[in-house]
């Protein structure tokens, strides 16, 4: 088997961003170098933050971010990490990712830059701008920025399943298709 993660240990560690806010994650340190499986990561995952010269590649998916660097992986806002067996799950899942993305990389093609979320302000102007908070959102405008970000999905605003607002609704749906490729 052609592991790329075999050693590592972690820790839960304050929230870097927020000293003293009682927020925590984990810190994943790692023997050997991981930074050649970012490329692959990379191209496999949704909106991420890629920088190919620093080795840094930073990501959110279910409500948890992602940050990478050569020998360590922190995870903030990791439910659960009070309970250590959580804990080593979830260092685990994400062990068994990297090590499953560098077995299969022959079969993928590696992406050297990031892709970044169309802009809150590009999806703002496409919405129907009538803050009913239907889709769970204060705002349209908030709404528009966790769609930007990946937060919430396009079928939570249900007044642009409304035939008036289909022409708009098509438009988002292209401009968040191509983000995401």
């Amino acid at each position: 088997m052609n592991e790329l993660v075999k050693e590592y240990t972690f820790k839960v560690v304050e929230a870097g961003c927020a000293p003293g806010s009682g927020r925590y994650g984990l810190q994943v340190n790692i023997s050997d170098d991981i930074s050649p499986v970012f490329p692959y990561l990379n191209a496999l995952l949704e909106y991420t933050r890629y920088d190919h010269q620093s080795s840094i590649l930073i990501w959110r998916e279910n409500d948890r971010g992602y940050a990478l660097r050569a020998h360590e992986i922190k995870i903030v806002r990791a439910e659960g990490i009070d309970d250590p067996t959580q804990a080593s799950g979830l260092v685990g899942e994400i062990v068994e990712r990297i090590n499953n993305v560098w077995q299969d990389r022959t079969h993928i093609t590696p992406r050297f830059a990031g892709k970044a979320p169309p802009s809150v302000m590009d999806i703002f102007k496409l919405l129907p701008k009538i803050n009913c908070k239907r889709c769970g959102c204060s705002t349209c405008l908030v709404y528009a920025a966790d769609l930007s970000e990946g937060k919430t999905k396009l079928e939570s605003c249900s007044v642009l399943l409304e035939p008036e607002h289909i022409e708009k609704r098509q438009k988002l749906v292209s401009i968040l298709t191509c983000a995401s490729h």
